[in-house]
């Protein structure tokens, strides 16, 4: 089996698990339901997620070197606070991953992450022919499997699109093809 994965027989398993992510993927868990997978993310710092600020972070250290070769060193704490959100952006991510599993079970795909210090999110997909919108492969082998997609708007009216599923998956192939054994065929 492939580092990161590990096929659950009993709950008894899940207690590799840190113990809050643990207590929160029980808590995430129906009566009778028995998981099939058990994946965690590959942690990266560059991801899906941490691009846009990385993005920043360069326009940041650009911005702030022609700052200082043209005007000096007046405002550096300032602009440093510049250069501050980004990295902590990336930290956000990579430290979010680290306290995320996925879970396949006979019934469902659950994603189980850590929102803030005390904060903790479930999302959950009832198992489907055609549950998985997209696969992104990485020639690696990992990769993201997009399960769904969440809209929302601004005060604006503008509308943003995040994709949810898996992120990260070390045998992104290997993930798929579970959830195509395990999703009941179509009826018809």
């Amino acid at each position: 089996m492939p580092a990161g994965f590990s096929v659950i027989n009993s709950m008894t398993s899940l207690a590799s698990l840190p113990e809050k992510l643990h207590e929160q993927v029980l808590r995430a868990m129906q009566p009778g339901e028995e998981p099939v997978l058990l994946a965690r993310p590959k942690p990266t710092v560059v991801n899906r997620v941490s691009q846009p600020y990385i993005f920043f972070l360069v326009f940041a250290i650009f911005f702030v070197s022609l700052w200082v070769c043209c005007v000096g060193f007046a405002a550096l704490p300032f602009l440093l606070l510049f250069i501050a959100f980004p990295v902590v952006g990336i930290w956000r991510t990579y430290w979010q991953m680290q306290r995320t599993v996925y879970i396949i079970t006979e019934r469902r795909a659950l994603v189980v992450r850590a929102t803030g210090r005390k904060g903790w999110q479930t999302l959950s997909w009832s198992l489907a022919p055609g549950l998985v919108k997209e696969r992104v492969l990485r020639a690696d082998g990992s990769g993201d499997l997009i399960l769904g997609y969440e809209t929302s708007r601004d005060a604006d009216g503008d509308s943003t699109t995040v994709p949810q599923g898996f992120f990260n998956l070390p045998d992104v192939r290997r993930v798929e093809q579970i959830l195509m054994d395990i999703a009941p065929a179509p009826r018809g």
